[in-house]
């Protein structure tokens, strides 16, 4: 299996969200632990297409400074600094930055069952688009790659990794199948070694 080639200090830039990697699998063995800053309003949302779930991950969400809002199932929790809040595998969530300054996070990313696994490996499918970005191959609407080229991704390189709920999952196959006849890659042995 290969290796994601991030280590701790790298980073990971999003339109409006950055991230820097604390601690990688190869030092854990089972886990990634990351930092990230998001902007009032910002995160992957609690509503609408934002709640995704980790088929293949539990996550912690550590509260640094500001305060957030994330959606476990069904609930709402309120978290600001010094809270936890811990996401199941496979638990629909989100979160977002509900306070007026940029929300500061620690997130643990833990592989369950144990041991790292490339179909669940979120860091590698982050340091994918990352690269994409950084490249210039994005979405002039998004900022972000197509959402074609993201499906394609997720449903056959990591799909333990992430998954829309809702509407979103319905429109993922053929998302996904938009982005075969245009050759999307799903290999990048630049971000791997």
């Amino acid at each position: 299996m290969r290796r994601v080639w991030v280590q701790p200090g790298h980073r990971i830039e999003f339109p409006n969200e950055s991230s820097e990697v604390l601690a990688t699998r190869e030092t854990t063995g089972d886990r990634y632990r990351v930092i990230g800053t998001t902007p009032p309003g910002g995160g992957p949302g609690i509503k609408g297409t934002g709640p995704h779930l980790h088929p293949g991950l539990i996550e912690i969400f550590r509260c640094v400074s500001g305060t957030m809002t994330v959606r476990v199932g069904n609930k709402l929790v309120e978290a600001s600094p010094g809270d936890v809040v811990e996401v199941p595998a496979g638990t629909v969530h989100g979160f977002v930055n509900s306070g007026k300054v940029p929300l500061v996070a620690e997130v643990d990313l833990v592989f369950t069952p144990p041991g790292p696994r490339t179909q669940a490996d979120l860091i590698l499918f982050a340091v994918i688009l990352d690269r994409l970005i950084r490249d210039g191959q994005v979405s002039k609407r998004t900022g972000l790659p197509p959402i074609s080229q993201q499906a394609l991704l997720l449903r056959r390189r990591f799909p333990e990794a992430m998954e829309q709920s809702g509407i979103g999952k319905l429109a993922m196959r053929p998302l996904a199948a938009l982005g075969r006849p245009r050759r999307y890659p799903t290999e990048y042995p630049e971000c791997e070694r």
